[in-house]
């Protein structure tokens, strides 16, 4: 014959067991959601973090000088001037 207190108290383990898995569940998926949320936050950083660095860049390429160009100095054929 089956001690009913042994019998009740596997019963007990198993349904702790079971509420323990629940809340395990339940925290492993707030963690896979949160995780989720923070994929997404990190792609948009890094999208702004490009446009930053493109817009630096073209600053950057604006602020340059801009180099002058040389042009040689022309002689003028003898007998015309410029007036």
């Amino acid at each position: 014959m089956v001690d009913v207190e042994s019998a009740l108290a596997s019963v007990q383990e198993r349904d702790n067991w079971r509420r323990r898995m629940e809340v395990l569940e339940r925290s492993l998926a707030e963690v896979r959601e949160q995780r989720k949320k923070l994929e997404l936050r990190l792609r948009r950083i890094r999208k702004e973090m490009t446009r930053l660095r493109l817009a630096t860049e073209a600053a950057l390429e604006l602020s340059r000088p801009v180099p002058r160009t040389e042009f040689a100095r022309v002689s003028t054929p003898a007998g015309i001037h410029n007036r």
